[in-house]
């Protein structure tokens, strides 16, 4: 009888052919929901998870037959790995798959900031053709400050060095990373001296609204703003707030704290409307790690570690 694999998200064709290929019977779900989960787990001997399900202690408990769990990207956050773990199932993610596409949408967020991209082509298509306001503020010899300096952190860092600018890295998690074009600083340092922050920071107790009102209050330098990491690191009510009190210069966000538009209260909707309307932000759903590329590497890593291929 073929071990089963259920894959409880879109992926690359690749992994489905390569599990076929080995003799597993896969199970391809999308769209399949936590209590459809529930009601299959127990056949599994191998599960592929995204974002969309959240595999806690109660589920790992009917996954009798559960020997691995394989997470397509980065952020193990939904995943109760130390459960998973005593219970002797192999966690994997596969975070070198996407970062690089995850630093060049922080730096497509980050010039379409400072050029006004996005902006001004609002305005030409209200028909306005407007130069002097839309003057932008040159990337090189900027002092850029990444906090979370793993593997999307070190891909934005990366794709930085073509411009001349000095960049100003903290991690709470890691120690001794200077570089020549790396700096190894505080916190409050970053928040004093740079003119631009990214955020590629993991989603934990520790981290949770790690950007909120406090932080940008911190802000000296009236920075450019990027987050692509987790929504819930940024408290998004406070985002709203240092662009309408001019503590930012601009902020682009490729996640938000809820990313189910259609489910938000008449709050969210208020701030969120809030945030649409200021000329110096812009969104993004979620699609910094979701290049083409990125969705076959990943997938391959996660067969590489799981030991498929």
């Amino acid at each position: 009888m073929a071990l089963q694999v259920i894959i409880t998200a879109p992926v690359h064709p690749f992994l489905l052919e390569t599990l076929k290929e080995k003799g597993y019977e896969v199970v391809y779900e999308p769209a399949i929901s936590y209590a459809g989960l529930e009601a299959l787990i127990a056949n599994a001997h191998g599960l592929i998870i995204t974002t969309s399900i959240k595999v806690d202690a109660a589920l790992i408990d009917k996954a009798i037959n559960l020997k691995w769990i394989g997470r397509l990207g980065s952020g193990m956050e939904l995943i109760d790995v130390p459960y998973a773990l005593g219970k002797g199932i192999q966690c994997e993610s596969s975070p070198e798959g996407n970062c690089t596409t995850v630093g060049e949408h922080a730096l497509g967020l980050l010039l379409s900031l400072m050029n006004r991209i996005h902006s001004s082509y609002d305005e030409i298509k209200m028909g306005k053709w407007i130069r002097d306001n839309n003057r932008a503020d040159e990337l090189t010899g900027k002092k850029v400050g990444i906090i979370g300096l793993g593997n999307t952190g070190n891909a934005f860092a990366k794709v930085l060095a073509g411009f001349d600018v000095e960049i100003l890295a903290h991690d709470i998690y890691k120690t001794n990373f200077e570089t020549d074009r790396i700096k190894s600083v505080s916190l409050s340092t970053i928040q004093e001296q740079a003119e631009v922050i990214s955020l590629h920071l993991p989603l934990t107790p520790l981290t949770f609204h790690y950007a909120n009102a406090t932080f940008f209050a911190n802000c000296k330098k009236r920075p450019y703003f990027i987050s692509t990491c987790r929504g819930q690191v940024t408290e998004t009510q406070a985002v709203l707030g240092a662009l309408q009190n001019n503590q930012l210069r601009g902020a682009g966000l490729d996640v938000m704290e809820n990313e189910q538009l259609a489910g938000y209260t008449d709050q969210e909707k208020q701030v969120l409307g809030a945030l649409i309307a200021q000329p110096n932000f812009i969104a993004t759903p979620h699609i910094a790690g979701y290049s083409q590329e990125a969705y076959l590497k990943m997938a391959k890593i996660i067969l590489e570690k799981i030991g498929i291929i």
